[in-house]
């Protein structure tokens, strides 16, 4: 891992919740907030993976939630 006077690069801005960078040296930070993760960009792609699986997952509940909600509708 780099020193802090290192630059790094950014990959993606969300404003209002944070950031995600990397360094030369490949470490990748991932600013949520106050808290700042730096990880190797392996362990980075785990975490995005893992994200997007979660993500998936929300939204098939929540289509579920919709489709119950809209046959309830429909029913009564």
């Amino acid at each position: 891992m780099c020193d802090e006077q290192t630059v790094h690069e950014t990959l993606a801005t969300c404003p209002g919740l944070g950031s995600i960078t990397v360094c030369p040296c490949g470490t990748v930070s991932l600013h949520v907030g106050g808290v700042s993760v730096r990880m190797e960009m392996t362990a980075y792609m785990q975490v995005a993976r893992m994200c997007h699986l979660a993500m998936l997952s929300l939204d098939n509940q929540m289509r579920t939630v919709a489709q119950a909600i809209t046959t309830s509708a429909v029913t009564h």
